[in-house]
């Protein structure tokens, strides 16, 4: 049986698929409500639950702007363009400012941003992933350069070799880990500077960087 859209339908969907493919991320529901010009949010809840149960996009519980496109073959006549058949995740761009006593969980509370990411391309597997801000230079013999967007996944106990992103002294450093690291120690590297050891009741480790994104 073919899902067909109504008009409005398909205009919430179109604005979705464009706002995520300029911004990278899906639109708020008041965007959403702003651009079909319907009188409240609960209008476009019941829009989203049509959406979704047309199989054109899944909603992801307890996450803000979690909308997600979903390929389906059976498109409405309306819209001639078939969906693209990807599948995105969205997640936090982490601040770069102080961290509060080296307490991590003060970098996903007030996030700068949203990335949506492209399963197809970012083997994402189920876990937890954010984006940190590449800083400086600091480490660019590594290939990472000031301002890259490096995607992290989310860990505390990185590999050694692993490019680690880490909490020490309330400021937020990237330092690969030693692959012969004694066991219950951190022994840190960057270009140019001498090796860190720093014990891990004084050095917090957030992530293992797994992918470089850059703006030509």
């Amino acid at each position: 049986m073919e899902m067909y859209l109504t008009q409005r339908q398909q205009r919430a969907l179109d604005f979705i698929r464009d706002y995520i493919a300029e911004h990278g991320f899906a639109p708020s529901y008041e965007e959403i409500r702003q651009h079909i010009g319907v009188a409240s949010l609960n209008a476009v809840r019941e829009l989203l639950d049509g959406l979704e149960r047309k199989g054109y996009i899944r909603r992801l519980a307890g996450r803000s702007r979690a909308l997600v496109l979903l390929n389906n073959q059976n498109h409405s006549p309306q819209h001639h363009s078939p969906l693209p058949e990807r599948r995105c995740e969205t997640v936090p761009i982490i601040s770069s400012a102080p961290v509060e006593n080296d307490n991590p969980l003060s970098l996903f509370l007030r996030p700068r941003g949203l990335l949506s990411l492209d399963t197809e391309f970012f083997r994402l597997d189920g876990k937890t992933w954010f984006v940190a801000i590449a800083p400086d230079d600091e480490v660019a013999d590594w290939g990472i350069m000031r301002g890259d967007a490096l995607v992290v996944e989310q860990t505390d106990q990185p590999s050694g070799g692993d490019i680690t992103v880490c909490i020490a002294n309330g400021k937020q450093i990237l330092r690969r880990l030693a692959k012969n690291a004694r066991k219950g120690h951190l022994e840190l590297h960057a270009p140019n500077h001498p090796p860190l050891l720093l014990d891990r009741e004084r050095v917090r480790v957030v992530g293992v960087v797994r992918w470089i994104i850059r703006r030509l």
